[in-house]
């Protein structure tokens, strides 16, 4: 699949996103290293919180057609169509120093990553209050976690983090983690308790971070400069290595357990120990 396809299927999906800032008027872009699926870092080039602009601008419904914002150029305000039409123009036509697109959004792997995630105490504690060593059978379980976040803007959904981090939302991961699947063990072993001592099983995941970047491709840019209606078809109607933006600084981290090729989550186990209160135990 083609990554302008990809983009079109997650809009069609439903997973895009809204825009909210700022630009220069339409000008020759200038040279700049591709990022992510090849689209064009639109941070620091063109003014105001482009970050917070792909944010919005992606974070909108999507429909057939794509999704759609206004920027003014002067002061760098975002609008979304409805915005549009309710405040500024009531046709979808550009008016002065507001300029108007139309387009898709996907999502493009920038960087991956392992961790180590936080121990999860995975058994009960049993204590031992005796003076000498005790035996005990532990029965831990462990469930592999999924989460994400994003670096600007509201909160992401569990079900659109799905859809981008398995590849549905135009991403492609090969990696064997559980944004597709889900894990869970039940462990059952002999430990030893020392006297005065309480013990429990912890499990410290392996997991894998897989930052996307959002990215709008752009279908339609138009502008008014008091000579009629001009169409491009690139971000601000620059060369063509300007047909897909993104903005570096706005980003989407997924996060989710490793798992071994048998299907199991990937970590390990550990065996805690805590002592207990002196005057609680047998001398």
């Amino acid at each position: 699949m083609s990554f302008v396809s990809a983009l079109k299927k997650c809009a069609v999906a439903g997973a895009t996103a809204a825009l909210a800032v700022t630009g220069l008027a339409a000008t020759t872009g200038t040279a700049h290293a591709a990022g992510p699926g090849g689209a064009a870092n639109v941070r620091g080039v063109d003014p105001g919180n482009t970050d917070l602009m792909i944010e919005r601008l992606c974070n909108q419904e999507g429909s057939l057609t794509g999704v759609y914002g206004a920027l003014n150029v002067d002061t760098g305000e975002f609008k979304t169509r409805d915005e549009y039409l309710r405040d500024v123009f009531g046709l979808w036509k550009p008016a002065g120093p507001w300029e108007l697109f139309r387009g898709w959004c996907g999502y493009a792997q920038a960087s991956t990553w392992s961790i180590k995630g936080e121990p999860v105490r995975t058994s009960p504690w049993i204590g031992n209050r005796g003076s000498k060593d005790d035996k005990e059978t532990f029965v831990s379980s462990y469930g592999t976690k999924t989460f994400a976040k994003k670096s600007v803007g509201a909160e992401i959904g569990l079900t659109l983090a799905k859809s981008i981090f398995s590849g549905t939302a135009g991403g492609s991961f090969t990696y064997e983690w559980g944004w597709e699947k889900e894990s869970r063990f039940e462990r059952r072993s002999e430990k030893t308790i020392p006297p005065c001592t309480q013990v429990a099983v912890t499990w410290t995941p392996y997991q894998r971070v897989v930052r996307v970047n959002p990215i709008f491709y752009v279908e339609d840019y138009q502008w008014n400069k008091g000579d009629g209606d001009v169409t491009a078809h690139t971000w601000r109607g620059r060369d063509a290595s300007w047909k897909s933006i993104y903005s570096y600084g706005y980003y989407i981290d997924g996060t989710s357990d490793k798992l071994l090729p048998n299907g199991q989550p990937d970590g390990r186990e550990d065996k805690v120990e805590e002592k207990l209160d002196p005057k609680t135990c047998t001398s």
